[in-house]
């Protein structure tokens, strides 16, 4: 009989025990909900998301304004759902978001920027811009030094053209003399037949 008893106080201080735990998780969840149905939420969609994960910050020309809380990938594109936690801030309209380097440690986070007439011709809150990536920035040195090469090139096959620049002995002075001593006489022929043209027509 009175294990019987003890038995079944144990039951009835679990069954407490279980209620009192339910009610708190309960309680919470539905804290969390309310502070999160009052946080303003902002979606969009990314081509490249670039080592953003769930947690990642958002700033606002470089002040943290909330975080990433949700990222999922959607067909072809990435699906990012921005939390913002600062009080009373809201994104104005035409803004533009892109993926950038945050700390030493490679972490990204979302860059927010002030809107531009572009941006703003788009129609959308958050304009979308895809991150720059190392290998766009290899390939466009790649192709300004490509183009450095071709007009030194040129240069140098129109200084061997005119005789300007010997490359065994260096630059001629004397070339660029001669040819402007023969500018020169180009020019005072040009305008001494100017002014005998002019004679005749006087005496005409």
């Amino acid at each position: 009989m009175v294990k019987e008893d003890i038995r079944r106080y144990i039951w009835i201080e679990f069954v407490i025990w279980l209620l009192i735990l339910f009610f708190i998780i309960c309680g919470v969840r539905i804290y969390n909900y309310k502070i999160a149905k009052k946080l303003v939420t902002y979606q969009i969609f990314i081509s490249d998301a670039d080592g953003l994960i769930v947690g990642s910050p958002v700033r606002y020309m470089g002040v943290p304004v909330g975080y990433i809380n949700k990222i999922k990938i959607v067909s072809d594109e990435v699906y990012l759902k921005i939390v913002i936690t600062q009080k009373d801030f809201k994104f104005p309209k035409g803004v533009i978001a892109t993926v950038e380097f945050n700390g030493m440690g490679g972490s990204k986070s979302l860059e927010i920027y002030p809107p531009t007439e572009e941006s703003l011709l788009s129609g959308k809150i958050i304009a979308v811009q895809n991150p720059r990536r190392l290998s766009d920035a290899t390939s466009l040195l790649a192709d300004m030094f490509g183009k450095i090469n071709s007009i030194t090139s040129r240069m140098s096959y129109f200084a061997r053209e005119v005789g300007v620049v010997d490359f065994k002995n260096g630059v001629d002075t004397k070339g660029i003399e001669d040819n402007m001593d023969t500018a020169d006489i180009l020019i005072n022929k040009v305008i001494n037949e100017e002014l005998k043209y002019e004679e005749r027509k006087s005496n005409k």
